[in-house]
């Protein structure tokens, strides 16, 4: 019972104490809650960014996928697979059936006719998505007399919605055109307009025969019990010996998906940093509060309090202000979280909504919390160590330690379970261990770096001749001042600063990039989708312009590969592979007589002038050689329609991919496509006020023709681009405003010693001007120090981000590195002059009255 009381009573010192701290000394404590306000609200807000992307990307896919799940056929189920579809029924998993090919539509009347990609699909198509028909229609694939189609089609054929279309042995009615179709992943090479009847009626057309080409699909609805993932990897073991691809809805456009979880993982990283500079200013806050605080634990001490009491109310009073700013920060999240989105909402669709997810909450709470413990228990650990003594003591150099025997092992154990903690923290932010060691070693790399360079350069300022300048000697003189805190501002400011003028470097070396990309003589307009006998026709609208390069027309031929040496890619195990997009891409394939331009013999050569030569070779780009694993001699077999192409690599090409030109990863021979179904693009290079004019002029005389305006891709690219770059330095500037406050806790540490030296040069006779031109050089040089630090690091790191990762040509950019210097210097003086500017009206005999 004793034992119980004395606890109560205990914990009522304590918590008495921890209040009348906050009370007494508030002041201190509003760095502390500015640094994890701050780093906490960059991790919620950039976590409700990322929730956010996945949950798009997943709605989408669906969309996209217009199911949760897909089976792709390359021939019939067999019974034993047809079987299989009747027990998912009986588990509640809806089946639609989609088959596709290319077909040749007409016009009843006038016998013209027109190719066309054909889609047969059953009644509940589409599960996910929007199928506009105009006019709507509630049932359409109900009807099995009826069609429809993309208004492309009936500019081609004449026809109007109500008329008749012949497709195969049969005429069907035009009822509605299609306006958006989920499934339907836009492109630039396409065979024709879209044609969409009912999967029951499609055999009776006589448009299926053997040896056609269909590409069969299966678009699956799961349920609660079957999940996705869950039913692919049922369907895959039981379909074994069934030609049969599954993916799920997650596995469509995995390049945009990478794209996000890439760019959203950046910006946690970001985050995280800003966290850590936070973490930074927390410890040297804890330090001089501590620092001031040294005769009270002594008094305390003297009074009978344990050393373990006096611990409970500085590690409860540290955990107190932590939640405090862990909520502060929670609210700022959810403003930083609003700016980004409306920073990236043209990576958003239409009509999404961002939400507030409570997971990336919660982590930024338990990360600013337990940051908070983490950068407060080093300067915490010494409270045990004060000597009652200490309250003789007039004047305090810093918080004095007693050496005791075994207190090095101590201090390395502690140091380990921090940086292990931290590992953990950063592991936990990154989302995976690979990538969280590696932003932890990076880290570690750049703090020793930043920690380095700052001893460097102020020994040899302290080397360094005193100048005579009355400024410059005690502004220079102060950066040695006892309880000064040179090097953490160096290291929170530094890492601020190496963060943004990375950032700043990588962007302007994209943009040069972009616009060295663009050829003075660039086209202004792609044309796709050109019938052979449209070419004629299409040349001589062109001539009527006077184009400033000749028009030239590229054959396409749409392909897939189906095998490597024999072994057929259907066969294959790919599934984890990085480079599995290479192996199950459509090829578009081409065939030229001469070399293209903006492609180099990288080895071999090209086909000579003999026919029996030529017909079995192939160039492949080199990159594709690379990730599919070929060389020259090697034997690539493609699929096209269902006929097989071979050729055996003769060369391989080195492709400018950025020369806005039509390039190609396969190219053949003449003569070795001879025959096979093909379409036709052209570049048109003409002056910027002509293209309206060219666009309406083809679509008027050929509706099915494609065009893709350039001028506008470049555009979009340059725009998104800025965004990404916009967001990133979003960020950023959060990470410099935590070093900066850092800066001011800093300054405001050293309020005491700074308000009785300035009180000595007052009596001495030191005017205003005077002391805010030491106050002046002493900021200055904190600035100067980071800026040099921080922006020489961000070489390093611009450098091997653009060369090693993006893989552009580096270009120094001296001109960020000078304006951001400036600004360091520039932001660090008036955050000082604002921390300290009441220092400065001190009058000397109020400052003396309380030595």
């Amino acid at each position: 019972m004793s034992q119980k009381l004395t606890h109560a009573k205990n914990s009522l010192f304590v918590s008495r104490m921890i209040w009348r701290e906050i009370r007494g000394a508030f002041r201190h404590f509003v760095f502390f809650l500015s640094s994890i306000t701050i780093g906490v609200g960059a991790i919620v807000g950039v976590g409700n960014i990322a929730a956010n992307f996945e949950a798009m990307t997943a709605h989408e896919a669906k969309n996209l996928l217009a199911a949760d799940l897909e089976v792709r056929l390359t021939r019939p189920l067999s019974d034993a697979g047809e079987v299989v579809l009747s027990d998912l029924a009986q588990k509640g998993i809806e089946v639609v059936r989609v088959a596709e090919m290319v077909a040749m539509a007409s016009n009843p009347e006038t016998t013209q006719t027109q190719l066309v990609e054909l889609k047969a699909v059953e009644q509940g198509y589409p599960f996910y998505g929007n199928l506009l028909i105009e006019p709507p229609i509630a049932s359409p694939f109900k009807n099995e007399n009826v069609v429809f189609v993309e208004e492309g089609l009936l500019l081609r054929l004449k026809l109007e919605v109500g008329d008749k279309l012949g497709l195969g042995d049969l005429d069907f009615t035009v009822a509605g055109l299609v306006k958006k179709e989920p499934d339907k992943v836009a492109g630039p090479f396409s065979l024709g307009p879209r044609v969409l009847i009912s999967q029951d009626v499609l055999t009776q057309t006589a448009l299926v025969k053997v040896g056609s080409r269909i590409r069969r699909r299966l678009l699956l609805k799961t349920t609660a019990l079957w999940p996705p993932e869950k039913l692919k990897t049922h369907l895959i073991e039981i379909w074994k010996d069934e030609s049969v691809q599954v993916k799920t809805y997650r596995e469509v456009r995995p390049r945009l998906r990478r794209f996000l979880e890439n760019f959203t993982t950046y910006l946690g990283v970001v985050g995280l940093i800003t966290l850590l500079i936070g973490g930074m200013g927390v410890g040297g806050n804890v330090h001089a509060f501590l620092t001031e605080r040294m005769q009270s634990i002594a008094i305390l001490k003297s009074l009978g309090a344990s050393s373990v009491s006096i611990l409970k109310i500085y590690l409860g009073l540290t955990l107190l202000l932590g939640s405090v700013g862990g909520v502060i920060g929670v609210a700022l999240g959810v403003g930083i979280y609003q700016v980004l989105g409306h920073l990236l909402s043209d990576f958003l669709p239409p009509g999404f909504h961002f939400e507030l997810f409570w997971a990336p909450i919660f982590q930024g709470l338990s990360m600013g919390l337990l940051t908070a413990l983490l950068f407060s228990i080093w300067p915490l650990r010494v409270v045990g160590e004060v000597s009652p003594a200490g309250v003789f003591r007039q004047a305090v150099e810093g918080i004095q330690e007693r050496s005791n025997k075994g207190g090095l092992a101590g201090r390395l154990c502690l140091i380990a379970v921090l940086v292990l903690a931290w590992l953990g923290l950063t592991v936990w932010q990154a989302g995976s261990w690979k990538l969280g060691s590696s932003v932890a070693a990076g880290l570690a790399g750049a703090i020793l770096l930043l920690l380095l360079s700052g001893r460097i350069m102020l020994f040899c300022i302290k080397r360094m001749k005193t100048p005579r300048h009355l400024s410059l000697r005690y502004g220079i003189s102060n950066l040695y001042r006892p309880g000064q805190q040179v090097q953490a501002v160096l290291l929170s400011l530094g890492i601020a600063v190496m963060v943004l003028l990375t950032l700043k470097q990588v962007e302007k070396n994209l943009m040069v990039q972009l616009e060295n990309n663009i050829p003075e003589a660039a086209p202004g307009l792609f044309l796709i989708d050109i019938q052979s006998d449209q070419q004629e026709k299409l040349m001589a609208i062109l001539e009527k312009w006077n184009l400033k390069q000749p028009t030239t027309l590229t054959p396409l031929i749409r392909s897939r590969l189906h095998a490597i040496e024999g072994d057929k890619i259907s066969e294959m195990s790919l599934e984890g592979r990085r480079d599995r997009w290479y192996f199950t891409r459509e090829y578009v394939l081409t065939y030229q007589e001469d070399l293209p331009l903006h492609n180099v013999l990288a080895r071999g050569l090209w086909w000579g002038a003999e026919p029996d030569e030529r017909t079995e070779m192939l160039s492949v780009e080199a990159e594709a050689a690379k990730h599919l694993g070929v060389d020259l001699g090697s034997e690539v077999s493609f699929d096209i329609q269902g006929v097989p192409i071979s050729g055996k690599i003769s060369s391989v090409r080195d492709v400018d991919w950025g020369s806005m030109t039509t390039n190609f990863y396969f190219i053949f021979p003449p003569e070795a496509l001879a025959g096979a179904p093909e379409t036709f693009v052209a570049t048109v290079t003409a002056d910027e006020v002509d293209d309206s004019a060219i666009q309406n002029a083809v679509i008027d005389a050929f509706p099915n023709i494609t065009i893709i305006p350039i001028r506008e891709i470049i555009e979009t690219i340059g725009r998104i681009l800025q965004e990404v770059a916009r967001t990133v330095e979003f960020m950023a500037m959060l990470a410099m405003t935590v070093g900066l406050v850092v800066v001011s806790g800093a300054i405001a540490a050293t309020r005491g010693r700074r308000v009785h030296e300035l009180v000595l040069f007052k009596i001495l006779g030191a005017t205003r001007p005077n002391l805010m031109a030491m106050m002046a050089v002493e900021y200055a040089i904190f600035g100067l120090l980071a800026a040099l630090v921080g922006g020489g690091l961000s070489v390093i790191s611009a450098w091997v981000i653009v060369h090693h990762f993006l893989k552009i040509p580096w270009q120094f950019a001296w001109e960020i590195l000078f304006l951001g210097g400036l600004a360091t210097v520039t932001l660090t003086v008036l955050t000082g002059f604002f921390v300290s500017y009441r220092t400065l009206g001190e009058k000397p005999l109020v400052a003396l009255r309380t030595e």
